[in-house]
């Protein structure tokens, strides 16, 4: 008998048999909708008592092995990146000390990377802020040799540890990773909000990127994405998993901006050009300018181009009207009068949005104007009234047309959209869904249990359809429809909402129906017929604006494609070639 190869199953015996396994999270580039990279997770062996990282480095920092360690976590990350032909970049995680530990291995990576192919330019080294760094210097001479080599440097944790600002000016990395803690939340958190406004400010005068980590939620990633930040990993974006993303998923909304969201759903309506001053020039020159026109009430205050702050018409005034005031303020910069926290929000933030910040802060609510700008820098400014005014004219409006059932736009927003989309020669898709079986399904229910099985259906879509950016509108009874910008992967949404609709709509019949995957019911001639369980029916069709020449056209397009659709027995999603209205000669 051939003798079986021993495995030991502490730490020096994990690394000697290469059982290291690494799990990759994705890193989302959301304004340009594509995965950015993977951060490489390592895990000892599934149910092992070293599985997972805590007790993995809790053990090598024990042996003294945190080297060791190391270096076995770089080698299988690359290794396997390389085996599963991944692209994008690879955040590997260094424990900085490591790095300064006179016995540490020097050319390791570059050697390996070399030897599988991997450009240096793709491997980020990611620098955990968790464990204090006592000689700087050392790190940055240690970095620069990887630099020099084309690697790529990231700070993790920021704000977690000891040094993080004082670690970032020194070694002026390629990417600083904000820390959970300020993500977690962030929609309900205004100081949150503005550390990591902050952060995002400071890199973009350093030249670092931010990735945001620990993103749990969808609103969260939406305030980030207002605030300006582009690089998100997170849970709701994906798990760490041994098979890398490849895709992001439908339900993230991308884009600078969301897709079909027109103008005056957007502050960038409100926006109107105002004078601004640079933060170092002087109060004087803001006090006579503010006394050349009484229509000024506000100056925004920028430092290369991005705003910093605002002057209030009535601060500056009661500065200066005491008895000593202009000899004590005049030659003073800016900064000593203005409003250090003004409303600062990008020109694609939705009108709702920006009043949610405007009225969570009591203070905001009494000044007259807010700052809008585009990736960063002034744009011009919004006025709160007008608003708030326009927020009260839109909700008038939604009300007015509103399908009473599911809240959604009803057909008049809908004819609307289809026609803007058309005049403007836009490239987009319309989605026509029906529910198959809906009647019988009322039959034996009941009418308030087919308008909850509605409600549940709209809710759904506007999770999937709406939450991507698109628009989705309810035109009565089981008729829904939505409107693709010809951007976005309008058949992964669909094919989304079948498979959601399939999964869950047995939740909405009784137990001896789920059994039997549908029902009985009487047909048309009094008889009880079998009727399988509800599917959903989508027809989509891809309008040529110059054949279609109202929303009237459109639908009859969609309609034909949501009844070929239906004589599908199952959920479908049927797609029509057909682009203009057949004409009578």
């Amino acid at each position: 008998m051939i003798p079986l190869p021993c495995i030991s199953d502490d730490l020096p015996g994990l690394i000697a048999d290469n059982r290291l396994r690494p799990l990759f999270q994705p890193i989302v580039d959301v304004s340009a909708g594509r995965i950015l990279g993977h951060e490489a997770l390592i895990r000892g062996p599934a149910g092992h008592r070293l599985e997972f990282p805590a007790a993995l480095f809790g053990e090598a920092r024990t042996l003294g092995l945190l080297s060791e360690l190391d270096l076995a976590c770089r080698q299988a990350a690359l290794r396997r990146y390389h085996q599963l032909g991944m692209g994008g970049s690879l955040f590997v995680n260094v424990n900085p000390n490591v790095l300064l530990d006179r016995h540490h291995p020097r050319g390791c990576t570059r050697r390996l990377a070399e030897e599988l192919g991997i450009a240096p330019e793709q491997i980020v080294i990611e620098l955990s802020e968790q464990d204090a760094v006592q000689d700087t210097d050392g790190l940055k001479r240690a970095l620069k040799r990887y630099r020099e080599l084309g690697f790529r440097i990231a700070i993790d944790d920021l704000g977690a540890g000891y040094s993080g600002l004082k670690l970032w000016s020194e070694l002026q990395p390629d990417f600083v990773k904000i820390d959970r803690h300020f993500i977690q939340h962030l929609d309900q958190d205004p100081v949150k909000r503005e550390f990591v406004r902050s952060i995002a400010a400071l890199a973009r005068s350093m030249d670092s990127a931010v990735v945001a980590e620990g993103i749990e939620t969808r609103a969260e990633l939406e305030h980030l994405q207002e605030i300006g930040i582009q690089h998100c990993q997170g849970f709701w974006l994906g798990r760490p998993e041994a098979r890398p993303l490849t895709r992001v998923p439908a339900y993230v909304p991308t884009g600078e901006r969301r897709p079909f969201r027109r103008q005056q759903d957007t502050v960038d309506s409100l926006a109107r050009s105002a004078p601004a001053m640079d933060v170092n020039e002087r109060l004087d020159t803001a006090f006579e300018r503010l006394l050349a026109d009484n229509r000024l009430h506000s100056i925004p205050v920028l430092a290369q181009g991005m705003p910093v702050g605002m002057l209030h018409r009535s601060r500056v005034m009661e500065l200066f009207s005491t008895p000593f005031g202009r000899a004590l303020y005049a030659n003073k910069p800016l900064s000593r009068a203005m409003d250090t926290q003004p409303v600062i929000v990008e020109r694609h933030t939705s009108l709702d949005r920006a009043s949610t910040l405007i009225t969570d802060d009591d203070s905001v609510i009494a000044r007259q104007h807010f700052i809008i700008t585009h990736n960063g820098h002034y744009h011009g400014l919004g006025s709160v009234r007008g608003l708030l005014r326009t927020i009260t004219e839109q909700r008038l409006q939604h009300a007015r047309h509103a399908n009473p059932l599911t809240q959604l736009p009803g057909n008049v927003p809908i004819y609307r959209e289809i026609d803007e989309a058309l005049q403007q020669q836009r490239d987009f898709y319309v989605a026509y869904f029906d529910l198959n079986h809906f009647k019988p399904y009322n039959d034996v229910y009941g009418y308030a249990q087919g308008d909850k099985v509605l409600q549940w259906v709209a809710a759904l879509m506007q999770q999937i359809i709406g939450g991507a950016g698109q628009f989705l509108g309810h035109v009565g009874g089981d008729d829904f429809v939505a409107v693709f910008d010809a951007r976005c992967d309008w058949q992964s949404l669909c094919n989304e909402v079948i498979r959601r609709f399939d999964e869950e709509i047995v939740g909405f019949y009784r137990a001896e129906d789920r059994l039997r995957r549908g029902m009985m019911a009487p047909a048309r001639n009094g008889e009880l017929k079998h009727h399988s369980l509800l599917g959903i029916a989508i027809g989509v069709v891809h309008p040529d604006p110059a054949r279609c020449h109202s929303h009237d056209d459109v639908a009859l397009l969609a309609s034909a494609a949501k009844h070929s659709a239906k004589q599908h027995e199952q959920s479908c999603c049927c797609f029509s070639t057909e682009r203009g209205p057949c004409r009578q000669p």
